[in-house]
């Protein structure tokens, strides 16, 4: 037992004795200088820019109607699902009517009820203007006789023939019917007000009720066939918002609505080009996911900047008979036919956005050094740069989003192989080595663009030998976080194209 004990003890010692002569034979890792960051570029030069503009947008509906039922109450039916088309004037939903229909038969009733009392106020009236005027008849002849009578027995008495007394009893009579004449009359007129019976006040308030009644009921009735959700628009069902059994109202939509034919495309205009549109301009517009390629027509711009985005809105409207076009569906629109501008030109992808605007970097002496410019005239790929640089200059067009004034840079060649490391081997994909400690040390960098992505080149393969360099814990640490640099800066070029 004892030899394997002292094996195992001499196997530790040597594990564990391999980082402190490491940390004894290497300098620090704090003072290792950073190796170079390698980036690709290319020399800024005069050119035009802005001739054509394409610009990403999404498609939306022309218009979204939220349709909400007049009528409040429980929800019957609802006849459309999501991505129905439906017409105009077409039924959505219906709303419970059962006590609607209740108070309707109530208010018919009622109606009848205020019909038949007019009817009878209108014959009673009618009546009693007969019977009135009747009496008025009679009161006449009774009134003309007494009349006659008067005037015959006013002869006889200037006649001779007639006493005093007969004369005196005549006149009272033709008084008498005087009077019954014009109570008579009196009678008539009131029975006729106007000289028709109808206009007597007592009808005029049961026809009072007999409206009040019908407008009542009509109401009811018009709250029936509310009661049946339409929609004003003909479009595309986008949602359902309720269900039957739940409650709806004035205040809540039942089915929202989507016009799509024509569908639009929201799109955001740089102030710099702004000016360069007007409203009603054809353009292209390619849809991917629809599969189509149409023309467009620049519908609307806002008068008012967006002050996050610095740009402007507008929308382009595409025919869409056939319903292709989806809300959500990412368009391109391409405007054609814009003055081109002369000046500098740089590729767009090669700015970095910051709080106090775009910069970009440009190579001196292997040296990055950061430009704030002022954009003039975009397209889809380039910028006219108006200020921050000038023709000649070497422009960092990869790379740049690992760079800081004054960092060290090594310019690459796009699709070139990785520098060979030291001792190890050239251009490792991957950091297995520096993750078992076997880093050596004095190894290269290798570029990573195509060839390598290792910061240096792995010494031995096995672990703790010295012929590849020291193979301490401190400098496999220090290798793995020089790798996530490394390995930053190849996802940020994968994502621009530039590296398979």
């Amino acid at each position: 037992m004892r030899p394997h004990r002292l094996a195992l003890t001499l196997v530790a010692a040597l594990v564990l004795g391999a980082p402190l002569a490491g940390c004894a034979g290497g300098k620090p890792a704090a003072t290792r200088q950073a190796k170079p960051i390698p980036v690709e570029t290319t020399v800024v030069r005069m050119g035009d820019v802005g001739g054509s503009l394409t610009l990403t947008g999404q498609v939306q509906a022309t218009a979204v109607t939220k349709v909400a039922p007049k009528l409040s109450g429980k929800v019957a039916a609802v006849l459309v699902k999501a991505g129905d088309a439906v017409a105009a004037g077409q039924a959505l939903a219906r709303i419970d009517t059962s006590d609607l229909e209740h108070q309707i038969a109530q208010q018919q009733a009622a109606l009848q009820v205020a019909e038949a009392q007019l009817n009878k106020a209108r014959s009673d009236a009618q009546n009693g203007y007969t019977q009135a005027n009747s009496a008025l008849t009679q009161a006449k002849v009774a009134l003309d006789d007494a009349k006659t009578n008067y005037e015959r027995t006013k002869n006889l008495f200037d006649a001779g023939a007639a006493s005093q007394q007969q004369l005196d009893a005549a006149s009272v009579t033709l008084q008498t019917k005087q009077a019954a004449y014009d109570a008579a009359l009196q009678q008539v007129q009131t029975a006729a007000p106007g000289g028709n019976p109808l206009n007597q006040d007592g009808i005029k308030v049961a026809q009072a009720q007999v409206n009040q009644a019908q407008t009542a009921l009509a109401t009811l009735q018009s709250q029936l066939a509310e009661a049946t959700v339409t929609s004003p628009v003909a479009g595309v069902v986008a949602s359902r918002d309720v269900e039957p059994g739940e409650f709806a109202g004035p205040q809540s939509s039942v089915v929202t609505i989507a016009q799509i034919n024509p569908a639009k495309v929201t799109i955001q205009v740089p102030e710099n080009r702004i000016n360069d549109l007007k409203a009603g301009m054809s353009v292209k517009v390619q849809v991917p996911a629809a599969g189509m390629d149409a023309s467009g027509t620049l519908s609307r711009i806002d008068p008012v900047e967006d002050n996050t985005t610095k740009s402007y809105g507008a929308e382009v409207e595409i025919p869409n008979g056939d319903g292709r076009l989806k809300p959500g569906m990412v368009a391109q629109v391409t405007i054609d036919g814009l003055t081109p501008a002369r000046g500098l030109v740089i590729p767009a992808s090669a700015m970095v956005e910051t709080p106090d605007g775009p910069k970009v970097f440009t190579v001196e002496n292997n040296t990055a050094h950061q430009h704030l410019i002022q954009v003039g005239a975009v397209d889809s790929q380039h910028v006219q740069v108006l200020k921050g640089l000038k023709e000649g200059d070497v422009l960092v067009i990869s790379g740049q989003d690992l760079l800081g004034e004054g960092a060290a840079v090594t310019i690459v060649q796009p699709g070139s192989g990785g520098a060979s490391g030291g001792n190890g081997s050239p251009g490792a994909r991957t950091p297995g080595a520096a993750a078992n400690g076997g880093v050596n040390n004095s190894g290269g960098a290798g570029s990573p663009v195509k060839g390598g992505h290792a910061p240096g080149g792995p010494g031995a393969s096995s672990r703790g030998s010295s012929a590849g360099g020291a193979t301490s814990a401190v400098m496999g640490a220090s290798s793995s976080a020089s790798w996530d640099g490394w390995a930053s800066w190849d996802q940020s070029n994968r994502a621009r194209g530039n590296l398979s």
